[in-house]
């Protein structure tokens, strides 16, 4: 793993902690390891709707990267051709990184944050409206959306697995 010592850092904003349990998260969602013993660090996820979070996972960076190499071909060129030429880096968390509105601007209060964490720093930090993630979301296959599914049901019982966007396969490690 590359030393992400270059990165700037801050300590991970309490946007970013768990909802459910009220601190910061303390292990994969994937595996259950807990998440500051990983060198390469971790990814948060949370969907918001009307301000409320909806969904929110923490991945180990060999759990998301894994999840991302599951994907099929097709779709990870997609995505990563999607980003690649619509996220701008940078911009944190009140603005989406595609359609640059602010969040306080969006027609419809839903959106995706995501954050880099190694440790309890947050190196990178992320938005993505509803519509522009709706958009990445018709760029995945059928079998991508089934291990999204199988995410889905693994980790989230009861969840329609319709009911939260597919990963955005952003990876900054």
């Amino acid at each position: 793993m590359d030393d992400l010592s270059h990165f700037p850092s801050e300590p991970i904003p309490e946007e970013f902690y768990s909802e459910y349990e009220e601190r910061p998260f303390l292990t994969c969602t994937r595996c259950g390891e807990t998440l500051s013993d990983f060198t390469e660090g971790f990814q948060i996820a949370k969907v918001f709707r009307r301000s409320e979070v909806v969904f929110e996972y923490a991945l180990c960076a060999p759990c998301h990267i894994g999840m991302i190499d599951e994907f099929s071909i097709e779709s990870r060129k997609a995505l990563e051709d999607y980003y690649k030429s619509n996220m701008t880096p940078g911009l944190g968390a009140q603005q989406c990184g595609i359609c640059l509105l602010e969040r306080e601007s969006l027609p419809v209060n839903e959106f995706s944050l995501g954050a880099a964490c190694l440790g309890s720093q947050m190196l990178e930090a992320f938005m993505i409206c509803s519509p522009c993630m709706e958009k990445s979301n018709l760029l995945v296959s059928k079998k991508t959306q089934g291990i999204w599914n199988d995410f889905i049901d693994n980790n989230f019982p009861g969840v329609p697995d319709n009911a939260m966007p597919c990963p955005t396969g952003i990876s900054i490690f």
